[in-house]
């Protein structure tokens, strides 16, 4: 019996399953550095042009199947590569540098494409970093071509297993999904590249920055992945192993599609209180079809993937038909849409030069639009325009005080005034709400109540901020707690000065999918919870065993206490009494 072995990552796409690796290994060709005559250099031209041809049509039924699976913000990253596989300046080197040089297609192409790629690899920007790993994977194929290697054979391997790698690209990733991959793990990648955002289109459990997982993993080991928690068991125990087995159609299914199960939707409390429920989306893909088909409204829709996806900011037309088609599919439900949250660590180096220590705690959210004024008037006038049905709200990020605000909502009322000139319809009642994210936002928050429709507390940022602890830091994880009492009083703060003027509060951060946490906001007086859409079920599902009644006394007792395990031991106690 192999020893079982716990490993760690980074949670990209939830879920729970359970199969047999499949280890795909890194392609490290290795050229050689082949000699040509010169009757031969045309030849080579000829060669390079056909690899670079087929290389295009690949990637065009790439682009072609990711617009019909997920749409046209991840097509956008295939017509990026065929961007780079089309580039004729680099393919006009490459034939110059092989006329002078006397060296083969495929040694001269990947000389050129290291000394392209090498300033970038280690570049602070991980976009360029990202830029990397797509320009390899366009040269990997061409390469592929010229030299007759293959790479990885992911095409021809079982329908089914959970794979692990590297990294995979995104055309590795569709490839993957047609394999009916269970799951994906990596050893490198972040939770916002390419290729999770393609993953979590397309929900596929998928689990980044495993350290050496691809060495400490063999194809065949067994294999039980925990997108939620970012937690992969090799060699789990038999008995673990048999229980899974008779529970496959709950544990293979990801949370989402199981809403359909629930006796009633949306969820009602025990003693009959309607309590709404919602969603964070960002990138279109199958998961719109379930949310959509089970009425589910958006309590957060974030844009920033438009522009992380096109590389630039779109065009107003642009977005206003990517904000329209959401605004279609959920009516007559709300969607919530967020203007651009981009900070210095997002913004591609054509749109920002700054290089920050702190990006959390620099230009970004409402402080970069407000910069930029053009883009923050294109992107609210495509918002109006699609708020005509009557659904769509509009949520300002990272507000601190009421000068932003006050900043914001006139370039909001200058959009109006520019689209009711060009005969442009819009919701001229539109609910402008904004981010509670900012601790001075909170402090004053009567004083912004005055002034927009609805509040959204961001209780990731919210914590972060109040606590000096840097989420992402796991030295600081035991700081980092949302149930800390300066958060909580923060959070109460923030209802009571909306209860004063009579609007709502939801709330869209981990906190409001957390099952621990729900009853305790609600007794506060959350409005809305909007959650990844991987905690809807389990949330729905909890809600009819709680009492209204109950929360608001649970509220009131752990805003009277005064440290963190208590409030913690007080949510556990009435979570065990629950089950």
């Amino acid at each position: 019996m192999k020893k079982t072995l716990k490993l760690k990552g980074v949670a990209a796409c939830p879920g729970l399953t359970f199969g047999e690796a499949r280890v795909v290994y890194s392609w490290e060709q290795a050229i050689e550095e082949r000699e040509i005559s010169e009757l031969e250099v045309e030849e080579e031209y000829a060669r390079l042009d056909g690899a670079v041809k087929e290389t295009l049509v690949e990637l065009e039924k790439f682009k072609e199947s990711a617009g019909k699976l997920i749409g046209g913000p991840v097509a956008k990253i295939f017509e990026s590569q065929w961007m780079i596989a089309s580039d004729q300046e680099f393919l006009k080197n490459v034939k110059a540098e092989i006329k002078a040089s006397r060296k083969s297609a495929e040694y001269v192409y990947s000389l050129l494409v290291e000394k392209a790629v090498a300033p970038l690899r280690f570049s602070k920007d991980r976009y360029m970093r990202q830029m990397v790993v797509d320009i390899e994977a366009v040269s990997n194929r061409i390469l592929r071509r010229l030299t007759g290697q293959t790479i990885r054979h992911i095409g021809q391997a079982p329908q089914g297993c959970i794979f692990i790698g590297k990294i995979f690209s995104p055309a590795e990733v569709m490839n993957l999904f047609e394999r009916k991959a269970k799951a994906i793990i990596t050893t490198s990648g972040g939770v916002n590249s390419h290729m999770a955002l393609i993953a979590r289109s397309l929900l596929i459990p998928t689990v980044v920055g495993v350290p050496q997982a691809h060495l400490k993993i063999s194809t065949g080991d067994r294999l039980i992945v925990d997108g939620d928690k970012g937690l992969v068991t090799v060699h789990p125990l038999q008995e673990e192993w048999n229980e899974l087995r008779k529970k496959k159609a709950r544990v293979t299914a990801l949370q989402i599609l199981k809403l359909d199960k629930l006796p009633y939707f949306p969820p009602i409390t025990a003693d009959n209180v309607d309590i709404d429920v919602a969603a964070n989306i960002d990138l279109p893909g199958p998961v719109d079809q379930v949310l959509a088909e089970h009425r589910v409204g958006i309590g957060l829709y974030r844009t920033e993937f438009i522009y992380l996806q096109n590389g630039r900011f779109p065009p107003e037309e642009k977005q206003f038909r990517i904000y329209d088609s959401v605004a279609e599919r959920y009516h007559p439900r709300p969607v919530v849409i967020r203007t651009f949250d981009l900070g210095s660590d997002k913004f591609y180096s054509t749109d920002n030069h700054v290089r920050e220590n702190n990006p959390a705690l620099g230009w970004r959210g409402i402080r970069a639009s407000l910069d930029m004024p053009n883009i923050f008037r294109d992107q609210v006038r495509a918002i109006l325009r699609a708020s005509v049905r009557g659904n769509v709200k509009m949520l300002i990020p990272m507000i601190a005080d009421i000068s932003e605000l006050r900043r914001a909502l006139r370039a909001i009322k200058r959009a109006m005034m520019e689209l009711k000139k060009r005969g442009n319809g819009f919701n001229e009642d539109i609910e402008v709400g904004v981010m509670i994210e900012v601790p001075s936002a909170a402090l004053a928050a009567d004083t912004l109540a005055d002034k927009v429709s609805f509040f959204s507390v961001g209780s990731n940022d919210l914590t972060q901020y109040t606590l000096a602890a840097d989420r992402d830091n796991q030295k600081l994880a035991k700081i980092y707690n949302p149930l800390h009492p300066g958060v909580l009083r923060l959070i109460r703060m923030t209802i009571d000065a909306a209860r004063n003027h009579n609007i709502p509060v939801t709330m869209c951060g981990e906190m409001s999918g957390d099952v621990l946490t729900v009853p305790l906001l609600m007794g506060m007086g959350i409005s809305q919870f909007s959650m990844n859409p991987s905690k809807l079920y389990d949330v729905c599902n909890l809600i009819p065993k709680i009492k209204y009644s109950d929360t608001v006394s649970i509220a009131e007792n752990a805003l009277r206490m005064k440290t963190l395990k208590e409030i913690e031991n007080l949510l556990f106690e009435y979570n065990k009494s629950l089950r």
